[in-house]
Order: C-alpha cells, then structure tokens, then sequence
C-alpha cells in the first residue's frame, strides 16, 4: 500500500478558468433539464467536480449563476450570427440565411430554447440586472 506524499510535499495546481467553465457548463446543463427553480447548487457541484463553496465564490448566488449560464448563451449564438457576415449580402438574402441559421441553432442547441423558456418565465428579470446586456457586450468580441 502506497502512503499518500505529506501535504507539504503535494503540489495542488489552481485553473480558475477551468474551474468557472466547468461550473458554467454544469450548471447550463442543470439549468435546462431542472429550469431555475428545479435546479439544485449540489448537483452542479457534483457535474462541475467542485466544492459547493466555488459556485458561491464565482457567481454569489444561484440566480448569479443562472444569469451567468443566460449570458453565456446568449454570448454563444451572437458570435455565431457574426459568422454569417450578413451585412455582406443583400437584405433579402440576409434574413433568408439569419432565418435558417436561427432554425439549425435552436435545433442543434435545444438547452438555448430551455432556458430562454425559463428567463420568459421571470419577465426577463435575470437578463434586465445584465451589465453585459446594457451595454451590449454580448455582441461578438471579435
């Protein structure tokens, strides 16, 4: 039996990036299966692989978190429509495509469509305390 290296010996590496987007990807999970009032802190702990005490640290509480995941998936489908440089083509042809990718996206990320349905529920009281969506930071940051 192998004797586990004294504490002083051991080395414990610390990502706090890594740490914030397995929470987040946790949480969107728990999120769009549970909604926000069915959504559990300890489950997402557990799917992020974290103390419960790292979601309070980065997001405060569990509405800071589902905000968070909102932000983040808003984030996600602006950079994508940036990728469909509509200003480059003709009106028509612009919401033709914007149409179709908006369609595909909804298909291919269906927790999207979940937790806008659960943001709808709150009157969009999450996303209204969004500094990010007051001051348009959700647009593409390239």
């Amino acid at each position: 039996m192998v004797k586990p290296a004294p504490a002083r010996e051991r080395t414990v590496s610390r990502d706090p990036e890594a740490t914030r987007e397995a929470i987040l990807s946790a949480a969107t999970d728990e999120f769009a299966q549970h909604g926000l009032a069915g959504a559990r802190v300890d489950r997402i702990a557990e799917r992020a692989g974290v103390n419960k005490r790292m979601l309070y640290y980065y997001f405060g509480q569990k509405e800071g978190l589902f905000l968070a995941v909102l932000e983040g998936a808003y984030q996600r489908i602006r950079e994508e429509e940036h990728k469909l440089n509509l200003t480059q083509v003709e009106p028509t042809e612009a919401i033709r495509r914007l149409v179709a990718f908006t369609w595909d996206y909804y298909i291919a990320h269906p927790e999207f469509i979940t937790l806008l349905n659960t943001e709808n529920l709150y009157c969009a009281g999450h996303l209204k305390k969004s500094s990010r969506v007051r001051t348009g930071t959700l647009r593409s940051s390239r």
